[in-house]
């Protein structure tokens, strides 16, 4: 498939303050003009603003899923950083082909760059991507395919599920008669769940996670959420030494470990962060990408770093929008959530 000249692609995303605290976990960089809101106020800009990476990473996005799209292969990529982007900017990445360099080979010259919501550029540049287009026979699975249908769920032999519950044909659930699964839940592809694990309402598990209830249980409360990688633990072995730790030694010669993990409501946990034995994440707290929370974390707190620690407190407009959402489902007669769940009680 050959790309013409002036063909354009383009992606969209409002900054938040936990896309900022996600891209420092990730990426380990602190420097305070990100994630200081007090010394910032001293500093060019007077307030925090956004790693210039993390919008330098939606030409990434555009160019593997928009413009060429899938199967492109970057080849190189300028940049020129013109403005700040402050948190709640909208930030929209455009990359258009302007040249064609070796139709044969298929790479071609981009013009990319980012503007603000006023139209005011943030990032410009070029990248060079190689890009031969699909195979033939090339194909991607549409919601429906990649989704069990609410019969197909039937045949899971859940302990209970809600309306409009999403799960990936590609997730692997062990001893799913422990399983408990609210309304308006969606789980993604290679997540494995093991044991006993109960879900509110509204929430969401991104790809390759692992809950691991054992007996004692993993509790997730109504619009909390989990990224890709995340990890949460119930149940472990021993590792003082006093017992030996492998799953196909005799039970008489190892010691598990056995907690239940609770999620409050509205907690999001950032990706590849591991959420061990007995632990409590409080209502409204956000952990950052790569932590590791092996104590409780109080309410409304965002948590970074290995041991997770606070760094400072979460907005609590969430529940503003929450009250929104509610009035907005019971005036089109939507589910009303009950938010006294059994799972809430200290």
């Amino acid at each position: 498939m050959d790309l013409k000249i002036g063909e354009s692609g383009s992606f969209s995303k409002t900054i938040s303050e936990s896309d900022i605290y996600g891209y420092a976990g990730i990426t380990g960089d602190f420097n305070d003009l990100h994630v200081n809101a007090q010394s910032s106020e001293h500093s060019l800009y007077g307030e925090r603003i956004a790693h210039g990476m993390l919008s330098a990473g939606f030409i990434s996005t555009v160019i593997g899923t928009k413009m060429p799209g899938e199967g492109t292969i970057y080849l190189s990529q300028t940049l020129n950083f013109k403005a700040p982007v402050r948190i709640g900017d909208t930030v929209t990445a455009i990359a258009t082909v302007s040249e064609i360099l070796n139709q044969e080979k298929g790479i071609y010259k981009l013009n990319t760059f980012c503007e603000n919501q006023y139209g005011e550029k943030v990032i410009d540049g070029e990248a060079v991507v190689k890009y031969l287009g699909l195979p033939a026979n090339a194909s991607f699975n549409n919601v429906k395919e990649t989704f069990y249908s609410n019969e197909e769920i039937k045949t899971l032999n859940l302990k209970k599920y809600g309306n409009n519950v999403l799960i990936s044909k590609n997730a692997i659930f062990y001893n799913p008669e422990f399983v408990e699964i609210g309304d308006n839940v969606r789980i993604d592809d290679f997540t494995t769940i093991s044991g006993k694990v109960v879900l509110g309402n509204y929430i969401h598990i991104a790809q390759f996670c692992g809950l691991y209830g054992g007996s004692e249980g993993i509790y997730m409360d109504d619009y909390s959420g989990v990224s890709s990688r995340v990890s949460i633990y119930a149940t472990s072995d021993d590792y003082s030494g006093k017992y030996m730790t492998n799953p196909m030694v005799p039970e008489k010669y190892e010691h598990e470990i056995r907690k239940a993990v609770y999620i409050d409501r509205h907690v999001v946990v950032g990706t590849t962060s591991v959420i061990l034995p007995g632990v409590r994440i409080a209502e409204g707290t956000s952990v950052g990408s790569m932590s590791l929370v092996n104590k409780s974390l109080d309410a409304w707190g965002i948590y970074v770093g290995i041991p997770a620690k606070k760094i400072k407190n979460r907005d609590k407009n969430i529940l503003n929008l929450e009250q929104k959402l509610m009035k907005d489902l019971n005036s089109r007669g939507g589910h009303s959530l009950n938010h006294n769940t059994l799972w809430r009680c200290v």
